[in-house]
């Protein structure tokens, strides 16, 4: 009976290393990971028709971020891309927003979420890596479409973020 205890400790001592490398990342980015970039570029736009108006406000639902804000992004538990606005004190301000994870495109992970009805919703985030698969810079693109009859109205917001 002691050969066989000593033997399960022995074989699960071993095995415990390749349990913990086995450990789950989303495109080489294990949950948990936080970065932290600035807002170097933001474009709005909404196209009623033929007609495209540039500078419109930021639609209900959508991140509002503006050039030189710092934004935290944390890699969650299921490898979606969270992120929040922070003060100048670096304290989270308002509330934080999410887009799943869909894939590792190699130079860079793409996050990405539909939402179709009434209100179409596109959010697509995209995290560049290095060589050594750190992240390098986000481009955050929402794309909110509604309709009215035969008219649809869809309104667009970029976000380019880097150190």
């Amino acid at each position: 009976m002691k050969h066989l205890l000593l033997k399960t400790i022995a074989c699960a001592a071993v095995l415990l290393p390749f349990g913990t490398l086995q450990a789950k990342t989303y495109g080489d980015f294990a949950p948990g990971k936080t970065f932290t970039y600035k807002v170097k570029q933001k474009i709005t736009a909404k196209s009623v028709g033929t007609k495209i108006t540039k500078g419109v406000p930021v639609p209900t639902g959508v991140p509002s971020f503006v050039p030189g804000q710092r934004v935290k992004f944390t890699i969650g538990a299921t490898g979606q891309l969270n992120m929040v606005k922070l003060d100048a004190a670096g304290k989270p301000v308002g509330a934080s927003y999410s887009i799943p994870f869909k894939s590792d495109g190699g130079t860079s992970n793409v996050y990405n979420k539909v939402v179709t009805g009434r209100s179409n919703k596109a959010d697509t985030g995209t995290v560049y890596k290095s060589s050594t698969n750190q992240p390098t810079g986000v481009a955050l693109n929402f794309v909110r479409t509604t309709y009215a009859g035969f008219n649809s109205t869809v309104t667009t917001v970029t976000y380019t973020l880097a150190k």
